[in-house]
């Protein structure tokens, strides 16, 4: 009988640990969350727009990193279909939209069309569909459409 009871205590120890181990856990990924940039926005009136449709906050974040030297630009990261469809709409006139790697062809053609119907005037910037999928690349190539 004795046993059992301790072995009882020693479960109720280990799931304890586990759910204090969890919370600490989840408090780190909630301070983490807190830090990445999902958007810078420029005061300027005159600035140029650009919706990012991403997969992951982290990448999310180095993305805008590299785009922040670009003066000219206000940048909104989004991290899904919906969301960044969501944020075309609401932010009226955007100028350019650049679709991550981990879109598939039928997310793309979706998001296509939807810019081609309501931003007729919006650049599609694709890196790692229309050109290689590295930073110098997607930075030259944004920094290209915010010149143009």
């Amino acid at each position: 009988m004795a046993h059992k009871v301790s072995a009882v205590k020693l479960l109720i120890v280990l799931v304890l640990q586990f759910l204090l181990m969890s919370c600490s856990a989840q408090q780190k990924a909630n301070k983490m969350s807190e830090i990445l940039l999902s958007e810078r926005i420029s005061e300027a009136s005159t600035v140029k727009k650009i919706v990012i449709f991403g997969g992951s906050p982290m990448r999310r974040h180095e993305i805008i990193n590299l785009l922040l030297p670009i003066d000219d630009l206000s940048i909104y990261g989004t991290l899904s279909e919906a969301e960044g469809l969501k944020k075309i709409e609401e932010l009226g006139k955007i100028d350019i939209i650049l679709i991550g790697g981990r879109y598939s062809e039928e997310e793309r053609t979706r998001i296509r069309k939807y810019v081609h119907e309501n931003q007729p005037n919006a650049a599609i910037t694709e890196p790692g569909h229309t050109y290689e999928y590295s930073n110098p690349e997607i930075f030259n190539q944004v920094k290209k459409l915010v010149e143009n």
